[in-house]
């Protein structure tokens, strides 16, 4: 069986965009719905707009509805929120997830020193990383301009350590994959706005009408070594239709050919 991590990332709880809340909790609805439960929820950063005590609240009363186990770190957005602040590591299921606070928006020596000790004192565990920012830079210009300073220290620490296979983040609000070696990085879309996809610099910062999207991620495997990940949109284009009420015979076909795979994942 497959452990399945749900990411919801830059909910923006009390930000200029309107509804921004309202689009949170539809996503808490799909994960609810889903038959195949997420094990976890990782909530990567900017949750709420400013860090105030009343968008903090609300957040946690939209949440308080989620139905499996969550974890949350801190993005930029959220310097004032205590509970969120710090490093620290977890176990979810065969994965060992490492959280970084990045809400500083730099990678010190101090957090390099942190991560190190952490990586070496489980050299053999199956290991995601999961963080704010993006530790790379993504091509979108005006977002690479407030992305991770001193990213390359992370990098230099993470290259030393093959059991981290993923690093999870968000920031920039579309879903973008890169990777370092055999280690994949993700950047997960928001619940809140979708920032366009642009590489020229002499383009104005824009924003899509693209809906709310979040990332489900599957680790496979005995150690849960292999992942897969998925962009779960959100809202009324998102909802489900059969192929088989306009295409006769299609399940039929394709049940026939799933009953001669080893294995339905």
């Amino acid at each position: 069986m497959a452990h399945i991590i749900a990411q919801i990332s830059d909910t923006h709880i009390g930000g200029p965009v309107a509804g921004a809340g309202e689009r949170f909790s539809q996503a808490i609805e799909v994960i609810n719905a889903m038959t195949e439960v997420p094990d976890l929820v990782l909530l990567t950063g900017d949750l709420t707009e400013n860090g105030t005590e009343a968008e903090w609240a609300e957040f946690r009363e939209r949440l308080g509805v989620l139905k499996v186990r969550s974890e949350a770190l801190a993005g930029n957005h959220d310097r004032g929120i205590s509970e969120l602040a710090g490093h620290r590591a977890i176990e979810s299921g065969p994965i060992r997830l490492v959280l970084l606070d990045t809400a500083s928006d730099c990678f010190t020596v101090a957090d390099a020193d942190w991560l190190e000790a952490e990586l070496s004192s489980h050299p053999r565990r199956t290991t995601v990383i999961a963080m704010h920012h993006p530790p790379f830079e993504t091509g979108i210009w005006w977002m690479d301009c407030v992305g991770l300073a001193d990213a390359d220290r992370l990098e230099a620490v993470v290259r030393r350590h093959p059991q981290v296979i993923q690093v999870l983040s968000g920031h920039v609000h579309r879903s973008i994959q890169s990777q370092w070696g055999s280690c994949g990085l993700w950047v997960c879309p928001s619940t809140s706005s979708s920032v366009a996809i642009d590489f020229d610099v002499a383009h104005d910062p824009s924003e899509t009408g693209e809906g709310p999207m979040f990332g489900l991620h599957a680790y496979l495997g005995e150690a849960g070594e292999k992942v897969v990940s998925h962009v779960v949109p959100v809202g009324v284009a998102a909802q489900r239709r059969s192929i088989s009420a306009e295409v006769p015979g299609f399940i039929e076909r394709f049940r026939q050919l799933q009953s001669r795979r080893a294995t339905n994942f």
